[in-house]
């Protein structure tokens, strides 16, 4: 189970880097190659260039932001990840605290009963408050009903950790647009922003403009459509992080799974701990037996001495 969880997570994060390098180095492919495509219009930069120097100058820049956005993601998953399994740990810990009270107070309200029907002092056991109970609610079904509102509990609480949760096990493309415009707005801003302020001065360069008119117009041009861009970007990346991103229903069922499997191995740990105490005890006061023992033989052989 381990190993097929430790399978699917190491392919969610590969999948993951590998689409949000492709992204990155598309943005970054756009600038590059409409910069070698406006290069070609000059005789001097055709001069000083061959096909392989263009060629690298073109495929060169995405390639670098593919290397760096898929690290970049690969280390942010991994952060991730970490904070889910301290979550889970944290929800683990609160739920298990939360049964054993609720537990506490079926047994206290079962020796309230007890006494108001004068069945004993009040004093009764778990399991004398468990066979009193109705037979409809035997301890297996107990059990059970409590499995079933851990799992509400641990499905709440990833619903109320900054996910939106998508039916199904894969996410459409807006999906990952968004979940990607949410993660790296500037990324979209260089890739969009480029691109339009250099346009902007081709477009100004066919008039007969002074040089520094055209750079005047363009600065002014180009700052507009970028400010507008920033707010677009900016104010999309607000709503996702109010909303939270999109996940699908199997990697929140699978982060449930993972919350439980935790309260599991706590649950068996606090266990493994109780018998390992018990067993320390009981070697103490069989070490302490042993002792007073031998202290009095050692007194009777004393006595038989004198």
């Amino acid at each position: 189970m381990s190993s097929l969880g430790g399978a699917s997570q190491s392919a969610e994060v590969t999948n993951a880097a590998m689409t949000d390098g492709l992204i990155s180095a598309v943005l970054m492919g756009i600038p590059s190659t409409f910069g070698v495509w406006t290069g070609m219009r000059y005789p001097k930069f055709v001069k000083v260039t061959n096909w392989q120097s263009r060629t690298a100058l073109a495929i060169m820049p995405p390639l670098f932001m593919f290397a760096l956005a898929s690290e970049q993601k690969v280390n942010h998953q991994m952060r991730e990840m970490a904070d889910e399994k301290n979550h889970s740990r944290e929800v683990g810990k609160w739920a298990t605290e939360r049964q054993k009270i609720e537990q506490q107070h079926a047994i206290d309200v079962q020796k309230q009963r007890n006494i108001v029907a004068g069945v004993g002092d009040g004093e009764s056991t778990l399991e004398q408050a468990v066979n009193d109970l109705p037979s409809s609610e035997s301890p297996p079904a107990n059990e059970l009903a409590a499995d079933r509102q851990l799992h509400a509990l641990y499905r709440k609480s990833v619903e109320e950790s900054g996910v939106r949760i998508v039916p199904g096990d894969s996410l459409s493309i807006h999906h990952l647009v968004a979940n990607f415009w949410q993660e790296n707005p500037f990324k979209i801003l260089a890739g969009l922003g480029i691109p339009t302020v250099l346009y902007i001065f081709k477009e100004k360069n066919k008039t007969n403009m002074q040089l520094q008119s055209k750079l005047m117009h363009t600065r002014v041009y180009g700052q507009f459509a970028v400010l507008t861009m920033l707010l677009t970007l900016m104010g999309f990346k607000s709503y996702m992080d109010s909303w939270g991103k999109f996940v699908t229903e199997t990697e929140a069922e699978n982060r449930v799974a993972e919350m439980e499997r935790m309260r599991r191995d706590l649950v068996e740990r606090i266990a493994f701990d109780r018998k390992l105490d018990e067993r320390r005890q009981q070697m103490l006061r069989s070490a302490r037996k042993g002792a007073n023992t031998s202290k009095k033989v050692k007194k009777l052989k004393e006595v038989k001495a004198s």
